[in-house]
Order: C-alpha cells, then sequence, then structure tokens
C-alpha cells in the first residue's frame, strides 16, 4: 500500500489504524496495540481541523477563525507527533523484525521530535547541543501541519508534515490480519454500519 492509497476520510482510515495496532502488537509490549488505536481517534480531531482551515484558508474574512485552528492544530499535531514517536522507539526496544520497515520514518520523527520536546536539534555523538525550535508551516490546501527540520548529520533541512508521516505509517503497518480477532476492537466510533 503506497501513502497515495491511504484515504483522508476518517471512517475509512479508523480500520487502517485498527490494522496497524494488531499487527504491531507484541506480547513485550500489549500497550503498543492501544497506543496506536489512541493515536487513530485523536487523528480524527485533527483531520477535521485541517478540513476546516483549508476552507477558511482563502476567506480572508475568515482570517482570525483561520488563525485560531491553525494554532490549534498545529499544537495537537504536536502532541500527536510524540505519541508517534513514542510509539515507534518503544517498539525499536522490543527489537522486533516488525521495526525494520519503519526505521525511516521513525529516523524523521526523531529529527522532529527533538526540536519540538527539547527546542533543539537532533544531538550527534561529539558536537555541541545546538537550539533550535522548529519553523511551523501550514499547506493552505489541505490544511495540514508542519515543520521545518535540520538534520545535522547531512545539514539538510526537511519540511515535515504531521498527515503524510501519520500516511506512511499506515501504508507500511496497518496489514490486514490473517486472522481476525474474535471481539471487536476499536468500538464503533467512525465506523459505518453495514
Amino acid at each position: 500500500m503506497t501513502t497515495a492509497a491511504i484515504p483522508i476520510d476518517y471512517r475509512k482510515r479508523k480500520r487502517l489504524w485498527i490494522n496497524a495496532s494488531l499487527w504491531l502488537a507484541s506480547n513485550e509490549r500489549p500497550t503498543v496495540a492501544s497506543s496506536i488505536q489512541n493515536l487513530g481517534y485523536a487523528e480524527r480531531i485533527l483531520l477535521e481541523l485541517e478540513a476546516e482551515i483549508a476552507n477558511l484558508a482563502s476567506d480572508q474574512s475568515m482570517k482570525i477563525r483561520r488563525d485560531w485552528r491553525l494554532m490549534e492544530c498545529s499544537a495537537h499535531s504536536e502532541l500527536w507527533i510524540l505519541g508517534l514517536y513514542e510509539v515507534l522507539r518503544t517498539l525499536k526496544e522490543t527489537k522486533t523484525p516488525r521495526f525494520d520497515p519503519l526505521r525511516p520514518l521513525f529516523h524523521r520523527l526523531e529529527l522532529l521530535r527533538m526540536p519540538i520536546a527539547k527546542h533543539e536539534v537532533k544531538r550527534v555523538k561529539g558536537q555541541d547541543t545546538v537550539a533550535h525550535y522548529p519553523t511551523h508551516f501550514w499547506n493552505p490546501e489541505t490544511g495540514h501541519s508542519g515543520w521545518n527540520v535540520v538534520d545535522r548529520t547531512t545539514g539538510e533541512n526537511s519540511l515535515l508534515f504531521r498527515t503524510p508521516l501519520a500516511d506512511e505509517f499506515l501504508a507500511l503497518a496497518a496489514i490486514e490480519p490473517e486472522f481476525p480477532p474474535p471481539f471487536q476492537i476499536g468500538g464503533p466510533l467512525g465506523i459505518d454500519k453495514d
């Protein structure tokens, strides 16, 4: 599944979050499943904010409301990024082979997490700490919240947006279970009745 195949509609994404939680759950870290599902629930609010921001982007009479929504979306997006980082860090510690395809995503989250959480660039061994707070950006067409981050090992700047990072995670981890669980997982929120 490519990131282009990840639906933006929450009702369709919810199943992907549940599948990712089932695929990445393990006996060593059973709480990873609920943490992944919680990220999915938190994302619903972010997707709604992003859609509203995109709708307000070109309406100058709604600039104040748009700016408030941008600040709100950015704040919640930072917390969401920290949550996804912690899930992947936990998976990395368990040394599960299922972490391997997520390693490049984890690297980008590391670059973003340090400035958000500690207001410094991710450390490079043998170099001094550099203060940095990532510059916030947003995409007027999509309403996505993002940040400009620095990779000290390469010297490159990157723009990272929350929703494409979520899409990448889902594209890598939302593996359809071979055997469905014997009970409903995730509750009814966002699921259409058949």
